[in-house]
């Protein structure tokens, strides 16, 4: 009897356009528990709307999409939402920290409202992820690559089957990126699967596959990245 677990994504064919013009042609993605991959691109490639889709945030004109072997397809709304809560855990480029909240307190409010209950599990993952010492810390106290790892923290603390990572190196110095890419593989190591989009070679190098994005068409990437830069 077959008992290996599903992948953690699969992607085919999925496509999504706007009215306003632009949106996604074709991706085709499986992506399984521990592996990471990247996705790059220049502006207005898609990547967002990859990620979106990923993250049942939209919905595919076309195409078919799998979490951990749920077809997403058949759910309602609301099954969609429960999904998201339970399976997917999303780094946003702006991050989205409460100023209100602690560092600890951040990472549990994934939980929802009630963090008293999850503190003990938000404090050691920040453990884990090398902030030991700023757990108890207000992040508007912090650096920006201390914020970008709690935000790690807040998607990975219910140990979704995939996390998806808008730009999470952007406008960080490479010492700093680096320790947000070792959280990210911190994650990985634990189950989930990472995909990241970036701008950035190394950033997509230190991935274990790489992707390019270009005019809404998702492919392999080639041994030289295409993309060393924004250009759009």
């Amino acid at each position: 009897m077959n008992t290996a677990s599903p992948p953690a994504v699969v992607a085919e064919g999925l496509a999504f356009s706007y009215a306003s013009g632009g949106g996604l042609t074709r991706a085709d993605l499986t992506l399984g528990a521990g592996e990471t991959a990247a996705v790059e691109g220049p502006s207005g490639s898609g990547k967002s709307t990859l990620l979106a889709l990923l993250g049942l945030i939209l919905s595919p004109d076309a195409g078919a999409l799998r979490i951990a072997g749920t077809e997403t397809g058949a759910l309602s709304p609301a099954e969609r939402d429960h999904l998201r809560r339970r399976s997917i855990g999303i780094v946003l480029q702006d991050l989205g920290l409460l100023p209100f909240l602690n560092a600890w307190e951040n990472v549990a409010a994934a939980f929802g409202p009630r963090l008293a209950r999850h503190r003990g599990a938000a404090r050691e993952l920040l453990g884990d992820l090398g902030m030991a010492d700023l757990v108890d810390s207000p992040v508007t106290e912090l650096s920006g690559g201390q914020r970008q790892r709690i935000a790690v923290a807040r998607a990975a603390v219910k140990q979704p089957v995939l996390i998806l990572a808008d730009e999470p190196t952007s406008g960080l110095d490479p010492r700093t990126a680096n320790a947000v890419l070792d959280a990210l593989r911190s994650c990985a190591e634990r189950g989930s699967a990472v995909l990241l989009v970036t701008h950035d070679a190394a950033v997509a190098e230190a991935c274990d596959r790489r992707h390019v994005l270009d005019e809404g068409v998702l492919s392999a990437a080639p041994q030289a990245n295409v993309f060393e830069e924004d250009r759009g």
